[in-house]
């Protein structure tokens, strides 16, 4: 329901106002009366007032003072001013000034009750809009008490190899989770390993320690550096230091701060924890970069509650691991080869391995640990692309994988393997790419029309949520962004290219209300449709 204030100093205009025109067929549950602006801004303090109806020239203080009254105290309240044909300028200073529309006097009632039936349905939108930016400030608060935790998601998603690798995809994901990264920079990975804690705990207690590990880590390792603290999918814990392009840990620094995280572990929090301190590596080096350090931690039998220097053990390299000596490769960097299409670069790897351990004659339990760690690489790869390994290989060739092998049979076995899912991994893409191109092409020729989810799954035959998923994973945009970013490119093009009215360019890529659509073209440029026209035409 709707409130509304009628001020005018003439009795028998106010009157005719409140109680000559039938208001009982609008929602209208309260009329006051005023018979100046003194007495009609004492009502407004008073009283929750949606629209004023109020003459403008009135003796002592006149509508325009009253207008600039609400707009500083009462700015949600819409005003229509009462104005006679002497004063049109008042009437156009008015509006100016925020006005929401005039009626000439002698006031004709048809006319003034059609501007304010106009007035109660724009209260009505400005209404259900302050609900929906209410809503958002709400999201928007649970989004930033939110946000460590979806840092943490990435990072696990990055290290399941489920994050797109390319700058722009990268930076797109620094950008909308906040982390201060870009492509370019750098991670110096420090794994956290929590050998033992001497209180005895049960399941859900021992993960709140480990919480409180990594909080601590957070604080005593990485203090004022940027960076995060998270475990991974594999229950692995770690800290990551983010380094921006160029720029260096003080490694020593970082070492003496791990030995003063080992020392508080122990008095703090009865747990016995170690450091393995890994070197600087690209975004996309960072699995191997860790598996690294687990190799570094397996390794360690000797020195518990210690700092390893991943560069003082020459990275991990020639670290026993239960192989005789051998060291196993890194199929998670293997596994990342597999993704981004370098097969031909990846069997060069497995042919080169194969053929050192042929010459170092490899024991039986090494081969049969590259046979383990191929096969995970593959399940692994055809898992993140969303198919099967079941898809590519019959169940015979996948049994066939786990009988002991020489070295030259296995070479022969991971080539052809690798080039089957490769193959796969291809025409999946293929397909995705295709798919990808219709949608962008039924969105390009429908971008007038008011486009849906639905509309547009239904054009491919997909359903809305799985098409919504593919379209982000494979372009880095949401559809409903996608949509608008191609709106007000068309826009600009028409701003400085034609002389068409603003209004009809908005309704041309798909803005039937104006207002909606200067509101997103200034958040998008910085500049209203006005100023960019006046702007760019001129260049």
């Amino acid at each position: 329901m709707v409130s509304m204030l009628v001020v005018d100093d003439e009795i028998y205009a106010l009157k005719g106002i409140t109680q000559g025109i039938d208001w009982s067929d609008l929602p209208i549950d309260s009329i006051w009366e005023a018979e100046d602006v003194g007495q009609a801004t004492r009502l407004l303090e008073e009283q929750a007032v949606d629209l004023v109806i109020s003459d403008i020239e009135m003796p002592g203080l006149n509508g325009m003072e009253l207008l600039r009254w609400i707009k500083e105290h009462r700015p949600q309240t819409l005003t229509v001013f009462l104005t006679g044909h002497a004063r049109f300028d008042y009437a156009q200073e008015a509006l100016h000034n925020g006005c929401f529309d005039y009626v000439l006097k002698p006031v004709d009632h048809d006319a003034l009750k059609e501007i304010v039936k106009r007035a109660v349905a724009e209260i009505g939108r400005r209404r259900e809009r302050m609900k929906f930016e209410e809503l958002m400030d709400t999201n928007r608060r649970q989004w930033a008490n939110q946000l460590p935790i979806l840092v943490e998601r990435f990072w696990q998603e990055l290290l399941a190899n489920r994050v797109r690798l390319s700058p722009d995809s990268l930076n797109r994901e620094f950008e909308y989770y906040d982390i201060p990264l870009d492509a370019g920079g750098r991670l110096l990975p420090v794994l956290l390993s929590i050998e033992q804690m001497d209180i005895e705990l049960d399941a859900r207690d021992e993960s709140i320690m480990e919480y409180a590990l990594r909080k601590a880590a957070a604080e005593t390792i990485l203090g004022e550096q940027p960076g995060t603290v998270l475990q991974d999918r594999n229950e692995l814990n770690m800290a990551l230091l983010y380094l921006k392009e160029g720029e260096t840990a003080d490694r020593a620094e970082l070492l003496r701060r791990c030995a003063e995280y080992v020392q508080a572990c122990e008095h703090y929090f009865h747990s016995k924890v170690s450091c393995y301190v890994g070197d600087e590596v690209g975004i996309g080096e960072l699995a191997g970069a860790l598996e690294r350090l687990q190799q570094m931690e397996r390794a360690n039998v000797s020195a518990p509650q210690s700092v390893q220097d991943a560069l003082s053990a020459g990275q991990g390299e020639g670290v026993g691991n239960g192989t005789g000596g051998v060291a196993l490769p890194s199929f998670a960097d293997w596994g990342m080869l597999l993704d981004n299409g370098g097969y031909e670069e990846l069997i060069s790897r497995i042919e080169e391995t194969l053929k050192l351990w042929q010459n170092e004659s490899a024991s039986r339990e090494v081969l049969e640990l590259f046979q383990y760690g191929v096969l995970h690489m593959l399940y692994q790869a055809a898992y993140r692309k969303g198919f099967s390994v079941n898809d590519v290989f019959a169940l015979q060739e996948l049994k066939d994988a786990l009988v002991p092998r020489s070295a030259p049979q296995l070479m022969a076995w991971t080539t052809k393997a690798v080039h089957r899912l490769g193959q796969a991994i291809t025409e999946r893409h293929r397909d995705t790419s295709a798919l990808i191109a219709k949608v962008k092409t039924f969105i390009q020729d429908n971008l007038h029309t008011e486009l849906t989810r639905d509309d547009i799954a239904h054009s491919i035959y997909r359903n809305p949520a799985y098409l919504s998923r593919l379209f982000r994973k494979e372009t880095g945009f949401s559809l409903s962004d996608y949509i608008a970013q191609l709106r007000i490119e068309k826009a600009k093009r028409a701003l400085v290219e034609t002389n068409d009215k603003i209004s009809n360019i908005a309704e041309d890529v798909g803005y039937a209300h104006f207002s909606y659509f200067a509101k997103l073209f200034k958040k998008t440029t910085g500049l209203s449709p006005q100023e960019y026209r006046k702007k760019h035409q001129n260049v």
